[in-house]
């Protein structure tokens, strides 16, 4: 019994010795301060980011060829004579647009072409009369038209139309600076189809005359590098038979492989110029039925109506649509399927074809 409780006194002391020393504190672990961020409004800088964007391409609006800035300049018109007896041409392959129509009863048939750089060309012609149906053409693009007088009937219509047209006859000569023209005597034509313009001349006659120089609007041609239609048919050669009543003249386009261009043949023989002997050929053809029409003794045509046609480049033809949106504005073409029609870059002819007349190909 005595053992007993001796030994539980030890086993107390034991216990209350161990109880009697400092008490560790528990370890905390160091921590950083938090740090506060203030509040701002403003957004994260960033660096701008800035895509490559293409230079704008500019094109001349008659042929579609690229130049350095856009075409502003006013462009020119001549009269010239298509008849068999008045031909060679001189320097008619060097328009950008020719169009080729029936501008009198008779069978009198003319051309109207157009330059976009007019003082460029040393001699255009020859140069005949201005008629009705030209100055209409004059009204739809904003033409200078220059031509060999012409009747009360021509010079009243253009004058109501508002159209800047001058005479280059030589008597209308206004400076001896300013020469307008030059008759030709080394080659035996009637008298009255013996005039050439002087492309300069032209361009200083206008800016003397006080006709705007600068003209920026739409003219209705777009244009693409290759202008061989999609789907066309093959139409190695086209006759437009440009055929009013009694009146018949045929028209030939023959695809040139080497050329890349239709050659020109009417009355039986290729066209050449008269002075470089160039073969006259187009890179574009197009035909555009109209509503043609007489009163008295001149063609006039609905242009406003607009109507059917086709276009020819590359050896192909398709059939297309044109409209007009008003007098004062130009034709637009588009394929049967309701797109704008892309043509090739180059020159183009355009025959406008009454009723009568027809197109094989």
């Amino acid at each position: 019994m005595k053992r007993i409780i001796a030994l539980t006194l030890i086993l107390t002391l034991l216990l209350c010795g161990c109880g009697g020393g400092k008490t560790e504190a528990p370890k905390v672990e160091a921590t950083q301060p938090a740090t506060t961020v203030p509040e701002t409004t403003e957004e994260p800088t960033t660096e701008p980011t800035t895509e490559a964007t293409e230079p704008p391409v500019y094109r001349n609006p008659l042929n579609g060829e690229i130049i350095d800035e856009p075409y502003t300049d006013r462009l020119f018109a001549c009269t010239i004579s298509n008849m068999q007896e008045n031909i060679p041409h001189v320097n008619l392959c060097k328009a950008d647009v020719v169009f080729e129509s029936y501008v009198n009863m008779n069978n009198i048939v003319r051309c109207l072409a157009l330059f976009s750089n007019v003082e460029d060309v040393e001699a255009i012609g020859s140069i005949r009369s201005t008629r009705p149906i030209f100055n209409d053409l004059a009204q739809h693009y904003g033409l200078i038209v220059a031509h060999a007088g012409g009747s009360h009937t021509a010079l009243n219509d253009a004058l109501e139309r508002n159209i800047e047209n001058f005479n280059i006859e030589n008597w209308e000569k206004v400076t001896q600076y300013v020469t307008t023209s030059y008759r030709d005597k080394e080659y035996k034509r009637s008298y009255e189809n013996s005039l050439f313009a002087i492309g300069s001349g032209l361009k200083e006659y206008a800016e003397y005359a006080g006709y705007s120089m600068s003209l920026e609007r739409d003219y209705g041609f777009r244009f693409t590098e290759d202008g061989v239609p999609a789907g066309g048919v093959d139409a190695p050669e086209i006759t437009i038979h440009l055929n009013y009543k009694q009146a018949k003249k045929d028209t030939i386009m023959l695809y040139d492989e080497e050329l890349g261009k239709y050659a020109w043949k009417q009355y039986g023989k290729i066209m050449q110029d008269q002075i470089s002997g160039e073969t006259e050929a187009f890179t574009n053809v197009l035909i555009l039925s109209a509503d043609v029409t007489n009163e008295g003794l001149y063609h006039y045509a609905d242009f406003d109506a607009g109507g059917t046609g086709y276009y020819a480049n590359g050896g192909k033809l398709i059939p297309i649509t044109w409209t007009c949106a008003g007098e004062r504005e130009p034709f637009n073409f588009y394929t049967e399927d309701g797109q704008e029609l892309e043509i090739g870059v180059g020159n183009t002819y355009i025959a406008i074809l009454p009723a009568d007349g027809s197109v094989e190909y």
